[in-house]
């Protein structure tokens, strides 16, 4: 799925939509992944581009204002195989606050293994 995510055809799809999609891969470290796609609309929403995401975990957007309850959903969703739906405080790039709704899902191999997961977000006000 890698080389799908750096196809012309998804970054068109991605970048098309009004909100904010983040393709994170699993690491070695269980429940961890990191970042390996963000669109522009990220970059408008976060104040981050890619080059200063990609590589890095997820958790640099969060601060002590995120929930650690709905962290813990998260991962209980995505580990139970469900499509993870709420909102959190995250953080623009220069230290803001903003409240985003998000989803995330996992995308799995033939196997069923976990290869990606996929978030799209957007300002909870907005939505």
């Amino acid at each position: 799925m890698t080389d799908q995510v750096q196809s012309p055809l998804f970054q068109a799809l991605a970048d098309l939509n009004f909100d904010s999609v983040m393709v994170t891969e699993p690491t070695d470290e269980p429940g961890a992944s990191r970042i390996v796609f963000v669109n522009r609309e990220f970059t408008e929403l976060t104040g981050y581009n890619a080059d200063e995401v990609v590589g890095e975990t997820p958790g640099m957007l969060q601060g002590e204002r995120t929930d650690p309850e709905v962290l813990k959903r998260l991962a209980e969703d995505l580990r139970a195989g469900r499509t993870f739906h709420g909102q959190t405080i995250n953080y623009h790039k220069d230290g803001t606050p903003f409240e985003i709704e998000w989803k995330v899902t996992s995308v799995l191999d033939d196997a069923g293994k976990v290869t990606h997961y996929v978030a799209v977000q957007r300002e909870a006000d907005s939505a």
